[in-house]
């Protein structure tokens, strides 16, 4: 089965697994642990912290020992609330990630094996904060140093060869980048790289463009 909170494809067989586990806890303690893994998750909760804080930030899900035997009792085992755990914060991080609405992520994990009230019991502390995930998720992005308001500024370069090559005129393209840690740097490339880095930059628009009308 195709799952929308997994980018529409397979639920992996370990979160499968880890269902009987999280249906073993009470529904109560369900959404207190998703409440804490979700406050653990969102870091960051608008533009401006984003802007200003550092990538070395508290990292998403850490929850420690003490507070995970919190939830242990006579009715369950510490390894079964730790597999819990997994298993619930992979879902929210592959829901916040595909972007995936409250009433979505209950349905599917009543599909994946999940009591209703279990289900529900995810999906609530997920929807109510559903954009500062995504907000907190964008900050731990990968990413090059940021550009300033200048952005990128580019222009045709014309240089000269030595006697042997062939044209003597050489064409190229200097891309003047503004960044906020490295200052202002060029970046020089030959024509027949430029059409290839070109080439690759429109079929990856396209995949783009396809994926958002899916």
């Amino acid at each position: 089965m195709r799952f929308k909170i997994f980018g529409d494809a397979d639920a992996p067989d370990w979160v499968l697994a880890e269902m009987f586990a999280v249906s073993r806890l009470s529904s109560v303690r369900v959404r207190a642990l998703c409440t804490r893994l979700v406050d653990g998750a969102c870091v960051v909760s608008d533009d401006a912290s984003i802007e200003n804080q550092s990538s070395n930030d508290v990292a998403p899900f850490a929850l420690d020992p003490d507070r995970l035997r919190a939830f242990v009792d006579a009715s369950n085992a510490s390894s079964d609330v730790e597999a819990s755990t997994a298993a619930l914060a992979h879902v929210i991080t592959e829901a916040t990630r595909h972007d995936a609405d409250e009433r979505t992520v209950a349905l599917e994990l009543e599909r994946l094996g999940l009591p209703r009230e279990h289900a529900e019991a995810v999906a609530r502390p997920y929807g109510k904060n559903r954009e500062r995930l995504r907000a907190s998720a964008r900050r731990r992005v990968l990413r090059v140093n940021a550009l300033m308001g200048e952005g990128v500024r580019w222009g045709v370069t014309f240089g000269s060869g030595s006697a042997e090559d062939a044209p003597s005129e050489r064409l190229g393209v200097r891309l003047t980048l503004h960044t906020r840690e490295e200052g202002v740097f060029d970046v020089d490339v030959s024509e027949e790289k430029f059409r290839v880095l070109l080439g690759e930059l429109k079929a990856v628009k396209a995949l783009m463009d396809a994926d958002d009308r899916q």
